[in-house]
């Protein structure tokens, strides 16, 4: 019998990994953004920068060319306010995280997929330049996409499940029965939140609560390999293993962990190649947020007007009819109240409803919680690494 790898031996596997996982994102973030160094505001223009995750593009390049018009306008009332140069750059959140942590960034807004990235930034951030200071003390959250189970219907009708333990003890009960497929937690947003959804699925606590002891749990690495023997492989984008779903049919993967905008991006698609939907389906243990927060750094890079120029842009965003832009392209509104109103009701259902795949009642989604502490968020990838198909 094979002997279980003891709570020592795995720590140490855990520290090891780290390393590893660190020198990876720093590859991929020097890789991507290497060349990018923000400038500092021109003499009579206040430059506005920001990086931000990718999902939200559209969004973004739409929203910023209104606010645009929307500053000139503004101009015109206060000739005192200078004209403003929008550098707005959309990049994978570990990535931007180690740019900014290497100094080769220094935007004033930093907008990565989800909030859980924020404490990793602090922890870090404090670790190497020796500052209680946070980087990024508070944010912003607007809008949200739930990580979710993506099934093809078919599948679904016969193998019905409701979330991971579930879907654990389906794939233990019929082995060889799944494809499955998530990110690379160590490259991407989605699969560092699966990791942690999976996490606290089995342990039945929120992610808030999970600590170094229940990472190295043999339990809970035992049981999560029953889940990862099913991946059939990991990519470091959620958008491509979307479309690689979409694309090759219900034969080639019959499960994904993915956002549920993409969802319903794909489900019509696929339902017109494949004459069947996929579908979400939102965990019962719980879902994490894809909230996109928004952070004004506290960095010293950063000027009183750029500052103020940052505080207007996201009270720009908040504006009603900004965010129902954002509904329009797939994102639910964090403030729910919104949808009190019938014209952006209407145009909320027209996005999320059964034929996209998705649920109308945002009230059937729990909101997970991540962890607060950076040196936990930073030990999922190592879980991972213990537990993935290989």
């Amino acid at each position: 019998m094979e002997k279980k790898p003891g709570k020592k031996y795995l720590r140490n596997q855990i520290r090891a990994t780290t390393i590893i996982f660190w020198l990876i994102f720093g590859f991929i973030g020097g890789s991507a953004i290497g060349e990018l160094i923000f400038q500092d505001s021109e003499k009579d223009v206040v430059k506005l920068t920001m990086v931000y995750s990718s999902e939200k593009s559209s969004w973004i390049s739409e929203t910023s060319s209104l606010f645009q018009e929307y500053w000139e306008e503004k101009r015109q009332l206060d000739p005192s306010l200078k004209p403003i140069n929008l550098d707005f750059q959309p990049y994978g959140s570990g990535g931007s995280l180690i740019s900014l942590l290497n100094g080769e960034i220094k935007p004033v807004i930093w907008s990565p997929a989800s909030n859980i990235w924020v404490p990793l930034l602090n922890s870090k951030w404090s670790q190497i330049n020796f500052d209680a200071e946070l980087i990024a003390p508070n944010f912003t959250r607007l809008i949200y996409s739930p990580v979710v189970i993506a099934v093809w219907e078919d599948f679904y009708d016969s193998y019905p499940f409701n979330g991971f333990n579930e879907l654990h003890d389906l794939i233990e009960g019929n082995p060889n029965l799944i494809k499955m497929a998530h990110t690379d937690p160590r490259a991407s947003n989605s699969g560092f939140m699966a990791t942690i959804m999976m996490v606290s699925g089995f342990l039945n606590m929120d992610p808030s609560e999970v600590t170094l002891d229940n990472i190295s749990n043999n339990d809970v690495i035992n049981w999560m390999r029953v889940i990862e023997s099913t991946a059939i492989f990991y990519g470091e984008s959620t958008g491509f293993l979307g479309k690689y779903m979409r694309d090759q049919g219900p034969d080639a993967l019959q499960i994904a962990i993915l956002y549920e905008n993409l969802v319903q991006d794909y489900s019509i698609p696929a339902e017109e190649k494949y004459g069947q939907k996929i579908k979400a389906i939102y965990p019962i243990e719980g879902s994490l947020y894809s909230d996109h927060p928004f952070c004004i750094l506290n960095a010293d890079w950063i000027t009183a007007e750029q500052r103020m120029v940052a505080e207007e842009y996201l009270s720009f965003l908040q504006r009603d009819d900004m965010i129902v832009k954002a509904i329009s392209t797939g994102f639910r509104p964090i403030n729910n109240s919104l949808l009190e109103d019938p014209m952006i009701n209407e145009i909320y259902n027209l996005s999320f409803n059964e034929e996209h795949g998705v649920t109308s009642d945002p009230s059937l989604i729990l909101e997970l919680f991540p962890p607060t502490d950076g040196t936990v968020i930073a030990r999922i990838p190592d879980l991972w690494l213990l537990t993935r198909n290989t």
